[in-house]
């Protein structure tokens, strides 16, 4: 009986605990959302008074209210507000260089524990009028302006094609005769540019990767455009990357190889620049349905025993040794990281980070 008695106060405890987490904040809010509406990014930061009273039987303390990104701030009182006494917290936001909707919260924690009390504001932010600085905000000199110093293609399947484009503006009153110059030259990048811009004329750089199924190539490209303009190299250039992969569309079913590492980062920690090269493995798993073609491995700082051309069995796994040689490097932190690119359709490339501090 005495154990029946015991087992009913528990369950009643329990049951009354989660009546009361339940129970809504003794802050009573007017609103816990406000709505903007349309403002414009040039009148610069909004404010909202959320204004709060304590229908509670005691003094609340607002202990923190955070946000869920910079350019919402708000601003509150840690002071005790009283029962039946009001406050306020008011929270801004920016709209500078962030058109359109947003939708953002913050948090209320109170002395009184429990979930946070979520307020919210939205709106819609009217683009300002940008200048081509603004645009362009990439000179390449000599009047020269464009949208990026870098594109990345992410990885080229053979067979498809990957494109994109920069876009440039003559900035200058005189016009501009353009000519591409490669620095740095994959083989596989085709460019395309008018050759002359007016004053005050807007065009695109085209960019496109077209790799063949039968290329051959596999792992990083590497390109650098530069532009002659009028004759001269004023100094600014583009820097194109991708990473050449096999055509997914080879496997049409289930059936495929998928790689998979026990480790993702390999860690050397200390090591002493005198104390001769180091080791540390990882495995490569095959747990797909057919075999697994290691196709590039690239590592610079660090090297790695794995090589193009290893298969790997359905099932199967195999050691990978990386090696790293402190007497080679500066005194600090080395790190790189490792691509190996495989015939996996869904996930051709895999990288993995390895650290190392060499020390004296």
């Amino acid at each position: 009986m005495r154990r029946l008695l015991i087992a009913l106060m528990s369950i009643s405890f329990v049951v009354s605990g989660l009546y009361v987490a339940a129970q809504p904040s003794v802050l009573h809010f007017d609103t816990l959302v406000w709505n903007f509406g349309r403002i414009r990014e040039e009148a610069g930061t909004v404010s909202h008074r959320f204004l709060f009273e304590n229908r509670g039987p005691r003094p609340v303390v607002v202990i923190d209210v955070t946000a869920t990104c910079g350019c919402t701030e708000p601003l509150y009182s840690k002071k005790p507000v009283r029962p039946g006494e009001q406050a306020e917290i008011t929270v801004s936001y920016d709209p500078m260089n962030r058109p359109g909707t947003f939708d953002r919260h913050v948090s209320v924690f109170t002395s009184e524990g429990g979930e946070p009390i979520r307020l919210q504001i939205v709106g819609e932010v009217i683009p300002r009028k940008r200048s081509l600085e603004e645009i362009y905000p990439c000179n390449w000199g000599g009047g020269l302006r464009a949208t990026a110093f870098f594109c990345d293609m992410g990885t080229v399947p053979h067979g498809t094609v990957r494109q994109t484009a920069v876009e440039i503006v003559n900035t200058s009153m005189r016009p501009l005769e353009l000519r591409p110059l490669y620095p740095v030259q994959s083989g596989w990048l085709r460019v395309t540019l008018p050759s002359r811009l007016d004053p005050g004329q807007r065009a695109s750089i085209n960019l496109l990767y077209d790799l063949p199924d039968d290329c051959g190539v596999y792992g990083s490209l590497a390109d650098e455009v530069a532009f002659s303009v009028d004759g001269k190299i004023p100094g600014g250039s583009l820097v194109v990357k991708g990473v050449a992969v096999d055509n997914p569309l080879l496997y049409s079913d289930n059936s495929h190889p998928s790689v998979q590492l026990n480790k993702n980062i390999v860690k050397f920690g200390p090591v002493k620049r005198s104390s001769g090269p180091q080791t540390q493995w990882f495995e490569l798993c095959n747990v797909g349905q057919e075999p697994l073609t290691v196709r590039a491995v690239e590592c610079n700082v660090f090297s790695c025993s794995l090589q193009p051309g290893t298969s790997v069995a359905p099932g199967g796994r195999i050691e990978v040794a990386i090696r790293f040689d402190p007497a080679q490097c500066e005194y600090g932190v080395a790190v790189e990281r490792l691509r190996i690119v495989t015939d996996d359709p869904q996930h051709p490339l895999s990288t993995v980070r390895a650290t190392a501090v060499v020390e004296m």
